[in-house]
């Protein structure tokens, strides 16, 4: 397919998305916001759920995994990559950023400083608990649990459990199934 044609249908599943899909609520908006996202987001898996009322921008640097749902009123800020794996569960209004601003500078007024960013990796076999807040840079390892509320401002290895603000971890989860 020619670039055109296929930033054509992508914009045009944007504007569906974004214009009824998103609040259409059952199977039948599930189905609708899954199709939309074949065409905006970078790759996707089979199965994926896109919950109602998901925003993320214009998606095309967001790549989701088999078997995996972004819950309710959820919000992805995607200025660098986001790569969701497979089996990955996200409660409601759950944010991943990728992006921020630096306050390094003392010579410049905060409004003046740069937009710094970096991806966020989140593994497979995971899940986020409602309100969780996923920072630039951060990497959530495989078969990792993050605590509703959490605010996630460092790397989460694989096996652990995190909540907080910051988030810490609480203990590793068994390691076999």
């Amino acid at each position: 397919m020619s670039t055109s044609i296929s930033a054509f249908i992508r914009m045009l599943a944007l504007i569906c998305y974004y214009g009824c899909f998103r609040y259409f609520p059952s199977i039948v908006g599930v189905k609708l916001r899954r199709l939309a996202a074949r065409h905006i987001f970078q790759s996707c898996g089979d199965r994926i759920n896109i919950a109602q009322g998901v925003r993320f921008g214009r998606g095309g640097r967001i790549s989701i995994g088999t078997n995996s749902g972004i819950g309710e009123d959820s919000y992805i800020v995607c200025i660098e990559d986001v790569i969701i794996g497979r089996d990955v569960m996200m409660g409601p209004e759950v944010m991943i950023l990728t992006g921020g601003h630096d306050y390094t500078n003392p010579s410049l007024r905060l409004i003046d400083q740069k937009i710094t960013s970096a991806p966020v990796i989140i593994g497979n076999d995971v899940w986020i608990g409602a309100r969780a807040i996923i920072l630039p840079g951060v990497c959530v390892g495989d078969r990792s649990i993050i605590g509703a509320g959490s605010v996630v401002t460092k790397d989460v290895p694989a096996g652990f459990i995190v909540a907080g603000n910051p988030a810490k971890s609480i203990k590793s989860l068994p390691s076999s199934l």
